[in-house]
């Protein structure tokens, strides 16, 4: 069994029991806020057989369905209906189960469809590891991009939203994975079959959240450098058929839309936009409310792996970066900055591969170091990955708040998981009025 394998299976099976030992789709709502809007296509259609929204009954209230109205008084589902198809399978069993049983209501709410959800994130947070962890190989050792893998999961905001929410964000990692490995394969051997899986994944990862087309940057400007080595008459009528088959997973989006309002086309978000000129990209990345690298340490190691990434693959590095500071100005350029609730700056999960990147070329680089040099680096980053992964646990029981952390109170809630004296006297509320306008506030 290879050195993956083996990390794989534990790393699956550890995953399994924590998740079967929390249970959280018995603890906590789990379909409620964000999820909700993701989720509410599915009951919507399937069981009140009310996709208006005509007659809401009070469970919608309870989960916090906040519709935008459009036009002329239209009620819109805010999210687009992309998570939901992923969802649907897990939906589909959930609805089975609760229908045949009389234990639980099949209201589309009720246990089995939470630990449906949860249960999609966990299968779609082992494809994207499976996926990465694949796709680093291409340029890595099996044993450096396995431990990336690992250290991406373990030290980031990941095990939070694969175990408690099943946010869009585990399952668009995993899709970008996804992506980028077919892709690379693709390049060796132009089969039709990456082409259909690429175009699918792709479409899915655009209508789950629009922004998400700027990770299709990197395979756009690596199939540009390869261009003159490929049959480019071919390629060509590959990149037809996959934006065809993009263009099809967002159909029923535009026939939802259509039926709403009378358009093909609406944009849901009505007032909420982007101040392009003035993105917040420093207290996106660094800032204590939700910094990227505050709430995932183990990503300082990618800064100097992508110098030593550099020298020995530029091409990799070059498009890997361009990549990473257009999602960052865009990303923290929208009003709400911070993405409302959430453990560290959550949209930007999905673009961890291209940070994986920097951390497997510091782990080859640093591997090849004296004991004295290398021993201290190794213990820092186990450090890192175990920080991270305690901020999860610190977030699950509320030390870490949800859009309010300061400098003092992250400081001093360092490595105590319980609230410390006066933790509401330093806590830093963030002004949506002020910040919907873009005015000074933070």
């Amino acid at each position: 069994m290879s050195f993956f394998n083996k990390i794989f299976l534990i790393f699956s099976l550890g995953l399994v029991i924590v998740f079967a030992t929390s249970k959280f789709w018995i603890e906590k709502p789990v379909i409620e806020w964000d999820v909700t809007l993701y989720y509410s296509y599915l009951p919507a259609i399937f069981i009140y057989d009310d996709l208006k929204f005509e007659n809401p009954v009070e469970e919608w209230e309870e989960r916090h369905l906040k519709q935008k109205v459009v036009g002329d008084g239209h009620s819109l589902i805010k999210m687009t209906s992309g998570l939901a198809m992923l969802y649907s399978p897990f939906f589909f069993g959930a609805h089975a189960c609760a229908t045949l049983s009389n234990q639980h209501p099949a209201d589309g709410f009720s246990a089995p469809y939470r630990l449906a959800l949860l249960l999609s994130a966990l299968v779609f947070m082992l494809l994207g590891f499976w996926f990465l962890a694949h796709w680093l190989q291409f340029f890595f050792s099996e044993k450096v991009a396995t431990i990336t893998a690992l250290l991406i999961f373990c030290g980031s905001n990941l095990p939070y939203y694969t175990l408690v929410e099943p946010m869009s964000h585990v399952y668009n990692f995993a899709l970008i994975s996804m992506i980028l490995y077919w892709f690379f394969k693709y390049l060796k051997n132009q089969h039709l079959g990456f082409v259909v899986c690429i175009g699918i994944a792709a479409g899915l990862l655009v209508l789950i959240r629009p922004t998400n087309i700027m990770a299709l940057l990197f395979p756009a400007l690596f199939l540009i450098h390869k261009w003159k080595t490929l049959n480019s008459k071919k390629v060509i009528q590959h990149i037809a058929i996959a934006i065809v088959l993009a263009f099809i997973v967002w159909l029923p989006q535009f026939t939802y839309w259509k039926y709403i309002t009378g358009d093909w086309l609406v944009y849901s978000y009505t007032d909420e936009g982007f101040f392009f000129t003035d993105p917040k990209i420093w207290k996106g990345l660094f800032g204590y409310r939700k910094g990227w690298f505050v709430y995932s340490p183990i990503l300082w190691f990618a800064l100097p792996g992508f110098a030593y990434l550099f020298i020995k693959q530029r091409k990799v590095a070059a498009y890997s970066i361009a990549t990473l500071l257009i999602t960052f100005w865009v990303t923290f350029s929208w009003w709400c900055w911070w993405y409302g609730g959430g453990l560290g700056s959550r949209p930007l999960i999905e673009f961890l591969p291209f940070m994986a990147l920097g951390i497997a070329a510091f782990l080859t680089a640093s591997a090849k170091w004296k004991n004295w040099i290398r021993l201290p680096v190794f213990a820092s980053i186990v450090f890192m990955t175990l920080w991270g992964g305690f901020m999860n646990k610190q977030y699950l029981g509320n030390v870490i708040h949800y859009e309010s952390m300061s400098k003092e109170l992250f400081w001093k809630q360092f490595l105590i998981n319980r609230f410390v004296e006066d933790h509401n006297k330093y806590l830093d509320h963030p002004d949506y009025d002020k910040a919907l306008r873009n005015e000074e506030w933070d």
